[in-house]
């Protein structure tokens, strides 16, 4: 069974050139959207891939980078495309944040009067684990902002995503024999509260994880960075698939 994973952005929140860091995961003709930044529908419209395409979402943790572009997904196949229902893969711990304190204010009402979630999206509240088109995805908390829920998610033996994350305690053993591992970077200095730092991942983890790593969410001066980022698998390109 052969999994794509397509990266529709690979930048941080501010980036202007490699859109936010979501990722397009398809399988046996469905897609499904890792995060969905206001970013999202600019990005695949780029790759000629419109919201219908799109038969799942997972989100990862509230930022507007991940999660902004949820309101035009809502909208749009609700009043667009006739009421079309994008399956929606929440963590129960993010799920809250994500209504209450962010997409309510914009969706709680609209012509049609007060508004759920569950309006827009089929809504499927996971724990540690969810399963889509015969795959089974763990998840796994990643620290990132304090007080607020965030995760990473893996299919095992194939590749492992860490969204937004400082370093990971006990990572090595987490990522197992993973083909692919695609991890949270902030290049452009020497410490950052919610992402990790190159000199942060170097000091945690071995050499030889270091070469498995591929650096996800950076910012557009990555090319000038070039000479920090000896030792790791590189940074992921914009668009760049990868097949495992």
């Amino acid at each position: 069974m052969s999994v794509e994973l397509r990266f529709i952005g690979t930048g941080d929140s501010e980036s202007f050139d490699y859109y936010n860091t979501n990722l397009l995961i398809e399988h046996e003709e469905k897609s499904l959207l890792v995060d969905c930044g206001w970013t999202a529908k600019r990005a695949l419209h780029d790759l000629g891939i419109g919201i219908t395409d799109i038969d799942a979402i997972f989100i990862t943790h509230v930022h507007g980078d991940h999660v902004f572009g949820l309101e035009r997904f809502g909208f749009e196949s609700r009043y667009v495309h006739n009421g079309y229902r994008i399956k929606l893969f929440v963590p129960k711990s993010v799920f809250p944040l994500l209504w209450d304190e962010t997409l309510k204010g914009s969706m709680g009402y609209s012509s049609d009067g007060l508004n759920i979630m569950q309006d827009f999206f089929d809504v499927i509240l996971v724990e540690d684990s969810f399963h889509w088109q015969g795959l089974d995805f763990q998840l796994f908390p990643t620290p990132h902002t304090q007080g607020k829920p965030s995760f990473g998610m893996r299919l095992p033996h194939r590749f492992t995503f860490t969204s937004d994350s400082n370093v990971i305690p006990h990572f090595e053993r987490l990522v197992e024999n993973d083909v692919y591992i695609f991890h949270d970077s902030y290049v452009a200095g020497e410490f950052h509260p919610a992402h990790a730092t190159v000199q942060e991942m170097r000091d945690a983890y071995s050499m030889e994880l270091l070469k498995r790593i591929r650096l996800i969410h950076y910012d557009d001066a990555i090319a000038s960075h070039q000479d920090k980022l000896k030792g790791f698998a590189g940074w992921v390109k914009q668009g760049e698939i990868f097949q495992c």
